[in-house]
């Protein structure tokens, strides 16, 4: 894709304001051009009737191809506006007019393009794919870029579906560097855009969806006044971002969609990635409020749900919600994310019959789909159910070749939730000192991402080997700073031993004494060498 400072820029007001003032007198280009500004800027009744007008001109003027290719675009928008009805009756206009008129190759593909369409959302994927290559193969013959790249859309994703997954992203990667060439008209570029990066969202290729977001951000940028891809685009941004970390931003970004997006399924979405957000910061009642939301507009909440009532403790609760989501059978990309849960929930609380279950299903997804987020997925959760067997050691490769994916992926806190898992399964084999190691990398990341809840799990679990002071609940900092404490070192010293503030310090010093119910730093003194813990063990 070009930089974004070399793409032409398109001033959709404008241009819809100056056509709009001649209305009475426009051709039925101009018409045409009038629909798709009123189009890209959301005025999608004045869109309809000016299609509508265009293509009535357009057979006036004997252009039966022109008031075919407006036809079809009266039904795709409606059709992605969710306005099945009113979409299906003009693509049966469509059909009318192509049997009404002389054949020709541009409207054969056109024709081609809707039925493969149909098929699709028929569920007749085969059909989908035969009718999609036919499409694309008669579009690329008359030279028709637009209606080739939506027909290898269409055929990308009926492979996918059909099963033939490699086959069909080689399609989107197809669709993307036409874009990307400049030969798209801009009325197609949205769409495929969208439509692309959802597929790629959808079976966990990261990858993929991490491009193509930035292109399609690009893109956006280039449209003054554009409104039907904001909402989309930031959806899609706000998922890549919450994925490298940039979680101030992203909770940012889907505030503003929440704040101005009509379409339900656009911000049914937006509210659930704004939930996942905030459980993961800590603010749980803003995340019950999103989630709540989301779930009002039809958007299944789970695992987010469920993941907000295990850090509450609620953990019966937090089963019951991912087995009940995991019954309806939901898209790979949801589907993978409830496998993921339902292991951890069920290892850490429930059933590991359960979670091996889970976790085959997760590994079968992942070999089927190949995407290197799913792989790294899978073997985490595998490596879950070898912690807590007799031969823990087995998981740490696997655990190894998960965090790299993370680290390539630019993910860190996939990365450091797997490191605690490493912790874990070092524990397990005996090495606490390589565990203390694992525990304290994780804890920076969290700890600078603002992870509160994940953060009071990796201290629980990180003080498990500490005796006296794990039963107190002392995080391995306190442990340390309740050493130098009973060494008879002053906050300022300790701050200089430890790198930290001394403001810092004196919290630290603070939550231990009131973790051990003291009053002051001589009992502390007491208390550490009466329990061994004035030397490090």
């Amino acid at each position: 894709m070009a930089p974004a400072d070399t793409l032409q820029v398109i001033d959709w007001v404008a241009r819809y304001d100056e056509l709009a003032a001649r209305r009475a007198v426009l051709t039925a280009g101009e018409l045409d051009a009038l629909g798709l500004a009123a189009w890209f800027l959301g005025r999608e009744a004045e869109s309809e009737r000016a299609w509508d007008d265009a293509h009535l001109a357009y057979l006036d003027a004997g252009d039966a191809d022109a008031a075919i290719r407006c036809v079809f675009w009266l039904g795709f928008t409606l059709a992605d506006h969710g306005e099945a009805v009113r979409a299906g009756a003009w693509m049966a206009r469509l059909f009318e007019l192509t049997g009404s008129v002389e054949a020709t190759p541009d409207n054969a593909a056109t024709a081609a393009l809707c039925r493969a369409v149909g098929a699709f959302a028929s569920g007749e994927f085969e059909a989908s794919v035969d009718l999609g290559e036919r499409a694309v193969d008669l579009a690329h013959r008359t030279g028709d870029v637009d209606t080739e790249v939506l027909a290898t859309m269409g055929l990308g994703r009926a492979l996918i579906h059909a099963g033939r997954i490699g086959e069909g992203f080689a399609c989107m990667d197809r669709v993307m560097l036409a874009i990307s060439s400049g030969r798209v008209s801009d009325r197609v570029a949205g769409p495929a855009y969208c439509a692309v990066i959802a597929s790629c969202l959808d079976r966990w290729d990261v990858d993929r969806a991490r491009v193509w977001t930035r292109s399609l951000g690009d893109w956006c940028d280039a449209q003054r006044g554009l409104e039907p891809f904001r909402g989309e685009c930031s959806v899609h941004r706000a998922g890549v971002l919450r994925l490298l970390g940039e979680w101030p931003e992203a909770v940012l970004t889907l505030e503003a969609v929440c704040e101005r997006e009509r379409r339900a399924e656009t911000l049914e979405d937006a509210y659930y990635g704004l939930g996942e957000l905030c459980r993961l910061v800590g603010r749980r009642r803003d995340a019950e409020a999103a989630y709540r939301r989301a779930a009002e507009l039809g958007r299944e909440v789970q695992p987010g749900f469920a993941l907000l009532a295990r850090d509450a403790r609620r953990f019966a609760a937090a089963r019951s919600g991912v087995a009940r989501a995991l019954e309806t059978n939901p898209v790979p990309g949801a589907r993978a994310e409830l496998l993921a849960a339902q292991v951890e929930l069920e290892v850490e609380h429930g059933d590991r019959a359960v979670a091996a279950r889970a976790a085959t299903a997760l590994r079968a997804m992942a070999e089927q789909l190949g995407t290197v987020y799913l792989e790294a997925q899978a073997d985490r959760a595998e490596a879950r159910l070898l912690i807590g067997t007799d031969a823990p050691e087995q998981a740490l490769p696997l655990l190894r070749r998960s965090w790299a994916v993370w680290r390539r992926l630019e993910a860190p806190y996939e990365a450091a939730v797997t490191r605690v898992l490493m912790a874990r399964a070092n524990r397990a084999c005996g090495d606490e000192e390589a565990a203390q190691l694992e525990f304290d990398a994780a804890r920076t990341v969290l700890a600078g991402l603002g992870a509160v809840a994940d953060l009071d799990r990796l201290e629980r679990l990180a003080a498990e080997s500490g005796g006296a002071a794990a039963s107190a609940g002392l995080t391995r900092r306190e442990l340390e700073v309740l050493r130098l404490v009973a060494s008879g070192r002053s906050n300022r010293q300790i701050a200089g031993d430890l790198f930290l503030s001394e403001r810092t310090v004196a919290r630290h010093v603070s939550n231990i004494l009131g973790k051990l119910g003291l009053g002051s730093r001589s009992a502390a003194t007491a208390f550490a060498f009466e329990h061994g813990l004035n030397t490090p063990s």
